[in-house]
């Protein structure tokens, strides 16, 4: 579980410098209100386990279903600030760009799905 962790951290950190990188190229913005955006990506990162972390991004870009669990842990952990700045990060990668109109709605509607669960607990 130790290598599922970091293997976890040092992908936020790829993730969190790789969307830098594409910000600056699009001169695009972090959001003024995150200071620190990398870190904050990062923190946001580490706030659900690795198992639901990969869930929930291949519930985004596979159609996979996302678990009670990890949608419990999605709302009650990571949050919709921390949820919705990662889904923003993710599609300014180069990678996932061009799928962004598709993805970032599939992420609302995930965040939507797992607040009802939530709600029935």
């Amino acid at each position: 579980m130790a290598k599922f962790n970091n293997i976890f951290i040092i992908v936020a950190l790829i993730l969190a410098s790789g969307v830098m990188a594409s910000l600056a190229q699009k001169k695009i913005s972090p959001p003024k209100h995150v200071p620190g955006y990398p870190l904050h990506l990062l923190h946001c990162a580490r706030r659900v386990e690795d198992e639901c972390g990969k869930e929930t991004f291949l519930g985004m870009f596979e159609k996979l279903p996302v678990s009670k669990k990890c949608c419990l842990r999605l709302i009650k952990k990571m949050g919709k600030t921390c949820h919705d700045d990662l889904d923003k990060a993710i599609v300014h990668l180069p990678d996932y760009s061009s799928r962004a109109s598709k993805v970032i709605p599939k992420g609302n509607r995930i965040w939507h799905k797992c607040a009802l669960v939530a709600r029935h607990i």
